[in-house]
């Protein structure tokens, strides 16, 4: 009877029908859905009362099942209303329905069990799907022992861990999902002991009196909370207590719906993550675009200044001081634009043994002489591809961290080590990473004897903007795991109060394949002419000095149609295309199709004041063609264009 009692009192509703659609059992959470008494139902058919049942979308399904086929699944995404239940505001209750198959001596029934999802639609975007199918056989239901042996195997049986415990918290039953979840699978569980004290731990005494209270007063409580296993470790549960009350109104029993959520958790933490990443790499790219503009008017004018004074040397060097800022500063930029990086753009193969080893050189300089930088190198050449300079940057922004972290300790030392991965090695990384286990990787750790980070802070320390540090800025570790992804690697951090290590694994290419590609400088060419396309004037009228500076000839468009009409009257003096990619009317790479059809051939430099991994898939399918990110430097424009004209 008690067990008759569990399922009438699930918040789930429950169905059963024959191999005639017949409706068999009806609980009393269907009832209170629905506004259909069970008295009512039982003996009709259950595509009678919601006709749309008829349909093949589930019809078919349905009749699978009752031919002992595999459970069916009916999701609010696909099948929004199954069941068609009004709420009180007038809209229909989100639901999923699973179908179940049953075997009832010789004949199969269908277990439908319906599960009221509007509260999760309503309280998030995203919520893992918390209940799995039943598999249950059980025998004919002749009487009503026979009834609560099936419905104990049917919640035997399931995903989510079910607790039936008194109302002081003693256990009289759990299922072998409970088991598991708490590590009791391979041990004796003892049944008698109190699940409020003993698994609910992280409910305080208050909490816990009031879930106590709650469920006293005949009413359910759901919440989140940590379980304890057997071993003494916790994880995060998605809990749901409900009451059984007998048949004279009293509350005797309370029964315990119990899932793991952990992985969800993890899940919602990254896409979180990803969120923040996203909308920082927005407001910067807006931000940087006209920042960069205004830079590649201030680089060009200092050039064009610095050419006009060299007879006055003092001026000169004021202007190159002043040029120097500007390419800090124009430095900043892109760092608060590489943490958000998605491609890379200067990918090339190189020994990475050689690479650390020169990297070391270059460190040194950055170490104080109170800390001891030691070296732990396999010899090997370790053959990479990537980006150099982004991965010196994301190596030299973790020394800096080790540096600040071991400055005031005694013997303070920092070991940079380099050795190839054991994909049979260290199995919480490689459980971690999977990838690990697969391919080759060179291992790049750097540790220090620092005073290591708080296990609240770890888990935080590559968000951007997040910094321990005085007077930090918190994009250190941000910028470097952006950068280790760019060059395809893991980044990850360990750290206790002896100190830190990173480790940084970057993969390895094949040694037969790796080759070495030479560039030739052109020679400097003249009686040329580039056609400017742009429509900030202060980066086209300096743009259009520096080229001219150059021996170019130089025409201008203020937009993209402009350069469209330019090229129809001059399209064959024009040697070379400078095109914006963001313009009124038309944005550069409309207006360099429309011209590609006329002149397939002309070389075409795209310029951007965004970061190149928003404009490069926007580009690269342009032949003859190169991507160039603002402010640029004289010298680079010029090299640039001498290699298409060569």
């Amino acid at each position: 009877m008690m067990y008759t009692d569990v399922l009438q009192s699930l918040s789930d509703g429950v169905c059963i029908i024959d191999q005639n659609y017949r409706i068999i059992f009806w609980n009393k959470q269907l009832e209170k859905w629905s506004k259909y008494g069970a008295d009512d139902l039982l003996g009709k058919r259950l595509d009678d009362v919601y006709p749309h049942l008829k349909e093949m979308k589930y019809k078919l399904r349905i009749d699978q099942v009752l031919q002992q086929g595999p459970p069916a699944f009916f999701s609010m995404l696909l099948h929004h209303h199954v069941f068609s239940f009004p709420l009180r505001d007038g809209s229909m209750q989100a639901q999923r329905v699973t179908v179940s198959p049953l075997r009832n001596g010789d004949e199969m029934l269908a277990l439908f069990t319906v599960v009221d999802m509007t509260r999760s639609v309503l309280r998030e975007s995203k919520y893992k799907e918390v209940l799995a199918s039943y598999e249950r056989e059980i025998e004919r239901r002749k009487h009503l022992e026979r009834q609560n042996e099936m419905l104990v195997r049917a919640v035997d049986r399931a995903a989510e861990a079910f607790v039936i415990m008194r109302i002081n918290g003693e256990i009289e039953y759990v299922n072998k999902a409970f088991l598991a979840q708490t590590g009791w699978v391979n041990a004796a569980f003892k049944l008698g002991e109190s699940y409020w004290d003993k698994y609910l731990l992280s409910l305080d005494d208050s909490l816990n009196l009031m879930v106590r209270q709650v469920v006293l007063a005949a009413e359910t409580w759901q919440g989140r909370t940590e379980i304890k296993r057997k071993d003494g470790s916790t994880f995060m549960a998605s809990v749901s207590i409900a009451p059984i009350i007998n048949e004279h109104g009293k509350v005797t029993h309370a029964v315990v719906v119990q899932e793991d959520i952990s992985e969800q958790l993890k899940f919602e933490m990254q896409y979180r993550q990803s969120q923040k990443q996203e909308a920082l790499a927005t407001l910067i790219g807006g931000i940087a675009h006209d920042f960069n503009n205004l830079l590649s008017g201030m680089l060009g004018h200092l050039y064009l200044a610095n050419r006009e004074v060299k007879d006055m040397p003092k001026t000169s060097v004021r202007l190159g001081k002043i040029q120097g800022v500007a390419n800090d500063i124009a430095g900043i930029v892109q760092q608060l634009m590489t943490f958000a990086r998605k491609d890379e753009v200067k990918r090339r193969k190189f020994p990475l043994g050689s690479f650390v080893k020169e990297f070391v050189r270059f460190a040194e300089h950055t170490v104080p002489d109170n800390i001891k930088l030691s070296i732990d190198f396999q010899r090997a050449d370790f053959p990479c591809q990537g980006d150099v300079e982004s991965l010196q940057e994301a190596l030299l922004n973790i020394i800096q961290n080790a540096v600040d972290a071991a400055v005031d300790e005694h013997e303070s030392k920092i070991i940079l080590g380099l050795h190839s991965w054991d994909t049979e090695g260290d199995s919480i990384w490689s459980a971690k990473y999977p990838a690990l286990a697969e391919g080759k990787f060179a291992h790049i750790t750097i540790e220090d004897n620092g005073v290591g980070i708080s296990s609240d802070d770890i888990h935080k320390v590559f968000d951007p903007f997040f910094t321990t540090k005085t007077l930090g800025s918190g994009l250190g570790l941000a910028v470097a795991i952006g950068n280790v992804k760019n060059n395809h690697g893991i980044i990850d951090i360990e750290s206790s109060t002896d100190g830190t290590i990173v480790h940084v694994w970057l993969p390895l290419l094949d040694v037969h394949a790796s080759a070495k590609f030479h560039h030739d400088m052109p020679t400097v060419l003249s009686d040329k002419t580039v056609l400017l396309v742009d429509d900030d004037v202060l980066v086209r009228m300096t743009c259009a000095e520096m080229l001219q500076a150059l021996g170019y000839e130089t025409l201008q468009a203020e937009d993209g149609q402009y350069a469209v009409d330019m090229m129809q009257e001059h399209g064959d003096t024009i040697d070379l295309i400078i095109m914006d990619m963001v313009m009124p009317r038309m944005v550069g790479t409309a207006a360099a199709s429309q011209i590609r059809q006329v002149y397939p051939d002309v070389p075409i430099i795209f310029a951007t004041a965004y970061d190149q991994s928003i404009s490069i898939k926007a580009t690269k399918n342009f032949a003859h063609s190169m991507l160039m990110s603002k402010p640029f430097h004289p010298d680079t424009l010029q090299e640039n264009i001498e290699a298409f004209l060569h």
